[in-house]
């Protein structure tokens, strides 16, 4: 899932912050990010895991 949200272009570009920067960019842009993204960075992923997930994107390191 947040494979996907890091190459979905529609939210802007994801290098230099993080996932959850980006996140907050693209709802204050009005792009309606996914509700489920928010929860997983945030560690309310409401699935049983220990709330920690990547918080560069899938990018982060390799450029």
């Amino acid at each position: 899932m947040l494979r996907q949200f890091d190459m979905d272009m529609k939210y802007g570009p994801c290098l230099g912050m993080t996932r959850l920067q980006r996140w907050e960019r693209a709802r204050d842009m009005g792009l309606n990010p996914p509700k489920d993204i928010e929860r997983l960075l945030r560690g309310d992923g409401g699935d049983g895991g220990d709330g920690r997930v990547g918080v560069e994107c899938l990018w982060g390191g390799r450029v």
